[in-house]
């Protein structure tokens, strides 16, 4: 399957991978309609999918789109204006900033941008983005030593004013909103728990929901009963979940509970949200205890929270779920860690450093508790088809009396 990006604009779609020969037609017509170009409002800037020759299926158009650090999507816009070709010495064409003496703008598109675009801008911006607009300012400066600048910030506005190439900043966008739907389509294309996904061990399944389904890991299990609540869809965080999804978590979860109190144990529930750019899918883990150990869980994982991460940490160490959960807890966009002892709540933590916080923090405190062996958190041991087998026909035996999703009439 070949990808190539194109701009809708017009009614009129040009591809920058044409063979010479295709190219010469359009370029008649894009020299008729430069001028319409020009003046063309900013549509939506989309993604044709031409798929290989023979495969007889029609081609798939995509919306370009970037999200924002909370999860928020938003679609890239084409370029308002022509792009201008790169290299080659032009002179750069100075904004008019003051009249008699007064400021009037400060940037090129001051008098195109209104409120809603410039609140937009600011939540789609990072702190990547700044770093590179302060680096390219300061190359403008580089050499200068106009008198005229009487302050640093005199010279950074000055310096914004000079217009940039025409185009060049949608580009941008659109290299990026690129670059993001490559890999959001790889993540995805390769997921092991989408629903829709070759990789999915599909034999491992034990019950399906509207919007979730529940299943076993396919590597060694830190206990017997040790289970996996996965969205069907791709989702990365609880804090991202509609309501209807969260609210069928929230049944099998009171199914799992039951189950677990049938035998006289205890169940914790644990997530991870790390790496927020892999957009890993969400799993929200379920482990068994013994009772008494289910006891002494909530002093254990208090004891390790606090004692993780960064000593000194930006955000609140511990986050208490007893009166909310975690949707409600941590924001949107920011790496957390949860974890829920049975229906009572439990406790949640906003990660400050990833590399000082283990993926298999939670496993690493249930496995300390089990006392097992560490690699069966650190590098857990796939298990053959037959063993796998016998845990779900186990597995299967034990939820058959609590299945939520059985209709009995």
């Amino acid at each position: 399957m070949n990808i190539e990006y194109n701009y809708c604009i017009s009614g009129l779609q040009w591809t920058k991978h044409m063979d010479r020969r295709q190219k010469t037609p359009l370029l008649a017509e894009c020299r008729v309609c430069a001028a319409a170009l020009c003046r063309a409002v900013c549509i939506v800037c989309v993604v044709v999918v031409l798929q290989a020759p023979g495969a007889g299926e029609p081609n798939e158009e995509v919306v370009l789109f970037r999200t924002d650090h909370s999860g928020r999507a938003w679609p890239v816009n084409a370029s308002s204006e022509s792009l201008q070709p790169r290299g080659g010495r032009r002179k750069k064409q100075t904004i008019e900033t003051h009249r008699e003496g007064e400021r009037v703008r400060y940037f090129q598109d001051d008098d195109n941008v209104d409120l809603k675009e410039m609140v937009k801008r600011e939540k789609m911006g990072t702190a990547e983005d700044q770093n590179m607009l302060y680096s390219r300012m300061a190359s403008k400066l580089m050499g200068k030593t106009d008198g005229d600048y009487h302050t640093l910030d005199d010279m950074f506005v000055s310096s914004a004013a000079q217009r940039e190439h025409s185009g060049h900043d949608e580009e941008r966008q659109r290299l990026r909103a690129i670059q993001e739907h490559r890999r959001l389509a790889g993540s995805m294309e390769k997921c092991p728990y989408c629903f829709d996904s070759p990789e999915l061990s599909k034999h491992l399944i034990i019950a399906i929901g509207t919007k979730v389904y529940v299943c076993l890991p396919n590597c060694q299990s830190l206990a017997e009963g040790h289970c996996l609540i996965v969205p069907l869809q791709h989702h990365s965080a609880a804090t991202a979940l509609d309501e209807d999804i969260w609210t069928e978590i929230q049944m099998f979860r009171k199914a799992l509970v039951k189950m677990f109190e049938d035998q006289d144990q205890d169940c914790v529930f644990l997530e991870t949200h790390m790496n927020l750019k892999r957009r890993h899918h969400m799993i929200y883990e379920c482990v068994p205890l013994p009772r008494e150990l289910g006891d002494m869980a909530p002093i254990y994982f208090k004891k390790a929270i606090m004692e993780s991460d960064e000593e000194w940490s930006m955000n609140k160490k511990l986050v208490d779920l007893s009166s909310k959960d975690i949707r409600r807890a941590v924001p949107k966009g920011l790496p957390y860690f949860s974890v829920d002892f049975g229906l009572q709540g439990g406790f949640a933590h906003v990660i400050e450093n990833e590399h000082k916080f283990p993926h298999y923090f939670g496993k690493e405190i249930i496995g300390g508790m089990l006392d097992l062996e560490p690699r069966r958190w650190r590098k857990p041991i796939r298990e053959n088809f037959d063993d796998q087998r016998k845990k779900v026909l186990q597995f299967s035996q034990w939820w058959k009396p609590f299945d939520c999703t059985r209709n009995d009439s």
